[in-house]
């Protein structure tokens, strides 16, 4: 499920990067967008180039997880990226044929158990913050209550920096589209 709804919100960040181009969000119509309106509002004034980067970073972790390997996310980008696919999973569940191979594996209490899952594929839930407007300035690493929680640089220019504690994705790996 996690799978399934990783590589279709890569496809939905990809057709939503190249109808909205350069454009900042608010700007661009009462348009319903697939993904950049789930991002926080600071990613609204993002350029294509940024956002063609978040499509990637689904991908990424679609990848990862097509590879058998959990989908650790690597920076910002790709916590925020797993944090739209455990919300969207569920639906996906639904979505699936009983004639579907999935159907016949052997059950388990925590099968689908997002909150778990989202318990066990984090190292914190900080993106989240970003959405809380009386958290306003939290992005910014000189921000007390950054410094105090430490948070670290979540402004929307260091979304792609690796943590330092996780390899660095091959920069030559490209585009899906």
């Amino acid at each position: 499920m996690l799978h399934t709804a990783l590589v279709l919100l890569a496809g939905q960040a990809y057709d939503d990067a190249d109808r909205l181009g350069d454009q900042f969000l608010p700007d661009a119509g009462s348009t319903s967008w697939e993904v950049f309106d789930r991002l926080p509002p600071l990613t609204w004034t993002a350029d294509h180039r940024w956002r063609r980067r978040m499509a990637r970073a689904f991908d990424d972790l679609a990848a990862d997880l097509a590879r058998g390997k959990w989908p650790e996310p690597t920076c910002t980008a790709e916590e925020m990226a797993l944090h739209l696919a455990i919300e969207d999973a569920p639906t996906h569940l639904e979505d699936r044929p009983q004639t579907d191979a999935h159907h016949t594996l052997p059950e388990h209490g925590d099968d689908y158990s997002w909150d778990g899952c989202s318990d066990l594929l984090f190292q914190d839930h900080d993106v989240l913050m970003l959405f809380d407007p009386k958290l306003g300035g939290i992005e910014d690493p000189e921000d007390p209550a950054n410094q105090s929680m430490g948070v670290g640089d979540l402004r929307v220019a260091a979304w792609f920096a690796p943590f330092g504690s996780h390899s660095v994705r091959d920069p030559r790996r490209g585009f899906r589209r």
